[in-house]
């Protein structure tokens, strides 16, 4: 014997059956957005990079930070806080969600790769404020650059991996057999109802 919903095969006396929970919209909502805002963050992280060159490289005729410069700032700085803000809203949620999927799934050995990305993604990021001891400036923000990219990089991993793993054991919607579908002859009460016919039947002739 089988589940109906999920499939799943059942003892010979059909005992009561858990069907697996199935990832909700929030979660793959959860997830994508994880990915998006952590792509966001490296990509101003990465410009910080350019920006700061370009603001140390001399002064400039006239004044001594280019608006410009200052505007660019500002929009890296607003993307920065932005999608910092974004994935700690997306991350809480997709963390409670794969939690409650994994008491359904399981999960590996080790712990989920998207767990472990997380917490690689936390500790580089505050590690990337502090300041190595004894290197300029600029060496410290390519290494503080280095670090933040990173965290992005193994949290992307990390959250791609488990989505992967949790929906290649999440269960298929199940498929509608092609004589379940309804057909213009299922309207017709005398086809599957022959009580029917008889009676059009015995009023036509009366």
């Amino acid at each position: 014997m089988s589940c109906a919903t999920c499939g799943a095969g059942l003892d010979d006396a059909g005992q009561a059956h858990t069907c697996p929970v199935v990832p909700s919209a929030d979660w793959e909502l959860a997830g994508r957005r994880v990915i998006r805002f952590a792509v966001a963050y490296g990509a101003a992280a990465a410009a910080v990079i350019p920006l700061f060159v370009q603001a140390t490289r001399g002064p400039f005729p006239g004044v001594a930070i280019p608006a410009l410069l200052l505007i660019v700032n500002l929009a890296i700085s607003a993307v920065l806080l932005g999608g910092l803000l974004g994935l700690l809203i997306c991350v809480i949620v997709w963390v409670v969600q794969t939690v409650r999927l994994s008491r359904s799934y399981g999960s590996p050995a080790a712990g989920h790769l998207g767990y472990w990305g997380i917490g690689l993604f936390v500790v580089l990021f505050a590690t990337a404020y502090l300041r190595p001891a004894g290197v300029t400036a600029s060496a410290a923000l390519l290494v503080q650059s280095a670090e933040r990219l990173i965290a992005v990089v193994a949290l992307i991993a990390g959250v791609a991996h488990t989505r992967r793993w949790i929906g290649r054991r999440s269960p298929a919607p199940a498929a509608v057999h092609p004589s379940s579908r309804p057909a213009a002859g299922d309207w017709d009460a005398s086809v599957w109802d022959p009580e029917v016919q008889h009676e059009i039947s015995r009023r036509r002739r009366s």
